[in-house]
């Protein structure tokens, strides 16, 4: 009798795990076709190969009531309950913990009723239709030749940083303003309403508050006393810096179109010639592979020029998440990235290249999520920005590390940057780094207290007022916006309410930056850094927070101290701490590492296939240089 009831047991057992191994196994196949159709959609209509915005609409539709879908979560909460009732010892804990990240999504992008669900239908359509007048609006300004011809907003924020010419700076000021006004008037404070609506019809007070809690998992009281305090911690340092540039430069200085070349003082074009745009793929991929990263196999693709119709800031996009089957074993990621380069553009380099190496950070994070189901390697909730932020934000500080410029930036006939130049860089960067991490701060405030308006109070007028405002309190610069509505970021809706994680990201970066530091010594060119990451940081995915990461791989959770005490130093002391960094290096950073970084790499421009790593790596370092010979020749 015994035996029978035993068999019984292992029986039901049986028949639970293979039910909920099924029901799992559809779930990440369904979601596979579904995001993937959504990814495709997004890279071709984001780099202006395809204006089937409506198509793109339905698409991210169906993503969105996939994931927010009650009764796949009843359905997964039930299966749980049955393996966790009947399951041994010995059960699979990977369908366990797979199921258990399908009810994070789920529960992080529930739509919650049928009302719900027809606003963000609404709201998915609006979406798509701003997105494509958008693309159809033109900017225009006065570029580096004198002449006034047509430009992206990558294209206008290079200007005003490196054009010697006042007035032409000014053009790409007023084109700037003229998009943030375009913006309002042509239905985005609608689509602040809707978003209202939706987020009250899901209990929340306004749209603000719920993304931060389905994306962030956290309130605005808990990001604003972060921010507040990063914004006390870093007054003095930011009045101070601006003091001495009113000083050097005249009053003028802080007038919005000649604040960011004032701010780039000597560097402003003068070391282009150590920045070349036809090296940035070979920088990128010998500073990724020296530091050990591996993308695991992925395919990747990049799209890195700026031209009409294409996002106007760099993205990466993931149509195949990196997962490790229950039956075909471990997936590869299917990646997409862009820069924003225009590579005859006086800075665009430098800018080039840190873009690069941002989507090239997102890149690596996504192609090492080693879960048993997509759902954890996807860039949606309850993948949080700040999460997200914090791989790019860590790498794309490379290309201003003193060690990184020392080996990395040469002119075309391998010279190398001089000392004396890079200290003056550092120096130049420090004066200004407690105003550039400021900055973030402007969107996130903006954003709150757009949503937070009435309907009636919140008109164009009222929302360049307040944006005014805020950026003279985090600034100190009068009748300026930041350009703050120029960006994407309030204005799409998946990524509104995403501006935070950004600075969230940095203050994160820092603390990694300084604990390998004092770790290691240095960081730029070591192999041990990338086998740190790929097993703190990615290899959980979106099961882990950014604060179970870093603890993992510092022993604190996320602090601001780091972050503001960067932004604190003074030159002499930044300089001081770069010494010791590249005698580091100098002793143990130049052992080239045997790691490959194991990706199907295509460098694309559109349609065209511009160079690809099939027949070797090296080869598709000479085509890619060949063909930014070719566009600055034809330009």
């Amino acid at each position: 009798m015994l035996r029978k009831s035993k068999n019984n047991a292992h029986l039901r057992e049986s028949i639970a795990v293979n039910s909920a191994q099924s029901f799992f196994d559809n779930l990440n196949q369904d979601y596979l076709t579904i995001h993937r159709r959504e990814g495709e959609l997004y890279w071709l209509t984001h780099t202006g190969q395809s204006d089937d915005h409506a198509g793109l609409a339905a698409a991210s539709l169906e993503r969105k009531l996939f994931t927010g879908d009650a009764s796949r979560l009843a359905q997964c909460k039930h299966h749980l309950a049955t393996l966790g009732a009947s399951a041994s010892p010995s059960s699979d804990d990977a369908l366990i913990n797979g199921l258990k990240g399908w009810v994070r999504v789920f529960e992080s992008n529930a739509t919650g009723s049928p009302h719900a669900e027809a606003l963000l239908k609404e709201l998915t359509e609006r979406d798509a239709d701003l997105y494509a007048r958008r693309q159809a609006y033109e900017l225009k300004h006065i570029d580096g030749s004198g002449a006034r011809v047509s430009a992206s907003p990558a294209a206008l924020r290079t200007n005003l940083a490196t054009n010697h010419d006042e007035d032409a700076r000014k053009s790409s000021h007023e084109a700037l303003h003229g998009l943030e006004r375009w913006v309002l008037e042509s239905g985005f404070l609608d689509i602040v309403s809707k978003r209202n609506a939706l987020a009250r019809e899901l209990g929340f007070d306004d749209f603000f508050e719920y993304r931060l809690h389905a994306r962030s998992g956290i309130t605005s009281k808990q990001l604003f006393a972060v921010f507040d305090q990063f914004e006390k911690m870093t007054r003095d340092s930011h009045r101070e810096s601006q003091r001495r540039l009113v000083q050097q430069h005249g009053p003028h200085a802080l007038l919005p179109h000649n604040l960011m070349y004032r701010l780039r003082g000597q560097t402003a074009g003068g070391d282009d010639q150590y920045f070349p745009f036809a090296k940035a793929l070979e920088r990128w991929a010998e500073s990724f592979r020296r530091m050990g990263v591996s993308y695991r196999g992925a395919r990747i693709e990049i799209d890195m020029l700026d031209r009409p119709g294409k996002f106007p800031t760099g993205f990466c996009v993931v149509p195949g998440p990196s997962y490790v089957d229950d039956a075909s074993g471990w997936m590869p990621a299917d990646i997409r990235f862009t820069s924003i380069a225009r590579p005859a553009q006086p800075g665009a380099g430098l800018q080039g290249v840190k873009v690069l190496f941002h989507e090239a950070g997102h890149a690596a994070h996504l192609a090492n999520v080693a879960g048993n189901s997509p759902c954890l390697a996807q860039e949606f909730a309850p993948t949080t920005p700040a999460f997200l932020e914090t791989q790019a934000k860590f790498f794309d500080a490379l290309p201003a590390d003193p060690c990184w410029l020392k080996r990395y930036a040469t002119d075309r006939d391998g010279n190398s940057m001089p000392d004396s130049m890079i200290q003056a860089r550092l120096e130049t960067q420090q004066a200004a780094l407690a105003h550039m991490e400021r900055r973030d701060l402007i969107p996130t405030y903006l954003e709150a207290a757009l949503y937070r308006m009435s309907d009636e109070e919140r008109t164009p007028d009222r929302v360049i007022a307040v944006a005014c405002a805020i950026t003279n309190d985090i600034l100190g610069v009068a009748d300026h916006t930041d350009y703050v509505l120029a960006m994407p970021h309030l204005v799409f809706h998946d990524i509104a309410v995403y501006y935070h994680g950004y600075l969230l990201a940095k203050m994160a970066a820092a603390q990694m930056r300084a604990h390998l530091t004092h770790r290691f010594g240095y960081i730029v060119d070591n192999p041990a850094v990338g086998a740190l990451l790929a097993e703190h940081c990615w290899k959980a995915g979106n099961s882990i927070t950014l604060d179970d990461a870093l603890v993992s791989l510092t022993g604190e959770s996320l602090s601001a101290d780091y972050l503001a005490a960067e932004c604190n130093r003074t030159s002499t002391d930044a300089w001081r701490l770069a010494e010791q960094a590249m005698r580091e290096f100098d002793l143990r950073g130049q052992a080239s590492s045997a790691n490959e970084l194991d990706a199907r790499i295509s460098v694309v421009h559109g349609k065209q296939c511009v160079a690809t790593n099939a027949v070797s790596t090296q080869s598709m370092f000479e085509d890619f240089e060949a063909w930014i010979g070719r566009q600055l020749n034809t330009d």
